[in-house]
C-alpha cells in the first residue's frame, strides 16, 4: 500500500512538472514550462528570472562601441515565442477574411497588399523582383515587411482576446520584448558571442544554429521557422539569423531609458548577410536599429513575449 501511494504521489508530481502546453491554470502561475496561445498555435517557452551580463567584453571579435557590458536583472519570469511569428499566425489574426492570397505577387510596398515580401518564393531571390505568381505560399515562414506599430497591434489583439478568455497572468500582456529580455533569452546562460558553441574564426560553425545567406546572400530568402537548426539551451530557435526581431526600446546608449528617439532596436541578425559580415551582425550582443514606421523590409520580423506590462520605454534594472 505504501508503495502504491508513493507511486501515485510521484505521478502527481510528474504531472505538475510536465504541464500540458494548453494548461492555462498552470501558465497563469508562471510555472508551466510551455504554453501555446489558443487559436494561432503560437508556442512559447518559460524564461526564468535572473541576472546576466548584457553587452560584450572589450575583447570580443567584431564588437561595437554601443555594446558596453553591464549587469541587468530580469526580476520576473516570462514566456517567449519558440519561433519568430509566422505569416500564417499573423494573417489569421490580422488579415481580412476575403483577402485574395492567390493574386498576390511582389511589388514595391507589399504591405499595401497585406502580404510579406517572401509570401511566395521567387526563382531568383531577393535581388530580382520577378513574378511570384504560382509559387507556394509560405505560411510557416516568418512574418516580415511589418512596422513596429503593426507588430504592437498584433500583440494588443492577442492580449485583448486572452484577457477576455481569462488566460492572462496578473499584470502580464503579450508584447514585443525589451532589448534586455531579448538578449537574456537569446543567451540562455551563455557568455560568448553566440548562444551555442561556435568557433568565431570558422564561419561554417554558425550554420548549425543560424540561418543566413553566406556567399549566396544575393539570392537568399527567409527560411521556415526553426528549420534544420539547433535551438538554444532554453529551446528557442532562430535567435541568430532568419529575420531581425523588433524590440520595445528606442535605440540609444545603455542605461539612458530614452522616452523617444528616431529608431527602434531590432535584434538577432538576418538571412541577408554574407560570410564577411555575418559574425558582426549575428552575435548575441549585436545591436541594430531602424525607423519604427518602416514596413517594407523583408529582413525584419518579430517574436512575442508574455511578460509584465510596460510601455515602450523599458527600464531594466542596471546593477553597478
Amino acid at each position: 500500500m505504501k508503495t502504491y501511494k508513493t507511486t501515485i504521489a510521484m505521478m502527481a508530481l510528474l504531472a505538475c512538472s510536465t504541464a500540458r502546453a494548453d494548461d492555462a491554470a498552470v501558465m497563469k502561475t508562471l510555472t508551466a514550462k510551455d504554453w501555446t496561445v489558443p487559436g494561432i498555435a503560437l508556442e512559447m517557452k518559460r524564461i526564468p528570472a535572473g541576472e546576466f551580463m548584457m553587452g560584450s567584453p572589450t575583447n570580443e571579435m567584431h564588437r561595437r562601441d554601443d555594446e558596453v557590458q553591464h549587469k541587468v536583472k530580469i526580476s520576473k519570469p516570462f514566456y517567449m515565442g519558440i519561433y519568430e511569428v509566422t505569416q500564417g499566425q499573423f494573417y489569421k489574426l490580422m488579415m481580412p477574411q476575403d483577402y485574395d492570397y492567390e493574386a498576390w505577387q511582389y511589388k514595391r510596398g507589399p504591405v499595401a497588399d497585406g502580404a510579406a515580401y517572401h509570401f511566395r518564393p521567387r526563382p531568383h531571390g531577393i535581388m530580382f523582383h520577378d513574378s511570384a505568381l504560382g509559387g507556394e505560399v509560405q505560411l510557416e515562414y516568418p512574418m516580415e515587411c511589418i512596422s513596429w506599430e503593426r507588430s504592437r497591434e498584433f500583440c494588443r489583439k492577442i492580449t485583448e482576446t486572452e484577457r477576455k478568455a481569462g488566460r492572462l497572468p496578473e499584470g502580464y500582456v503579450y508584447r514585443l520584448p525589451s532589448e534586455a529580455e531579448w538578449e537574456y533569452a537569446c543567451r540562455a546562460g551563455t557568455k560568448g558571442p553566440y548562444n551555442a558553441d561556435s568557433d568565431p574564426t570558422n564561419i561554417k560553425s554558425l550554420k548549425k544554429f543560424a540561418f543566413y545567406g553566406g556567399n549566396d546572400w544575393w539570392q537568399t530568402r527567409t527560411s521556415k521557422c526553426g528549420d534544420h537548426r539547433l535551438p538554444n539551451a532554453w529551446g528557442l530557435y532562430d535567435m541568430h539569423g532568419n529575420v531581425y526581431e523588433w524590440c520595445l526600446d528606442w535605440y540609444g546608449p545603455y542605461g539612458e531609458g530614452s522616452a523617444k528617439g528616431r529608431e527602434k532596436i531590432v535584434r538577432g541578425g538576418c538571412f541577408y548577410l554574407e560570410d564577411d559580415n555575418a559574425h558582426a551582425f549575428l552575435r548575441s550582443a549585436s545591436r541594430y536599429s531602424i525607423p519604427p514606421d518602416v514596413n517594407f523590409y523583408g529582413i525584419v520580423g518579430m517574436r512575442l513575449v508574455l511578460a509584465p506590462e510596460r510601455d515602450s520605454v523599458p527600464v531594466d534594472k542596471l546593477i553597478p
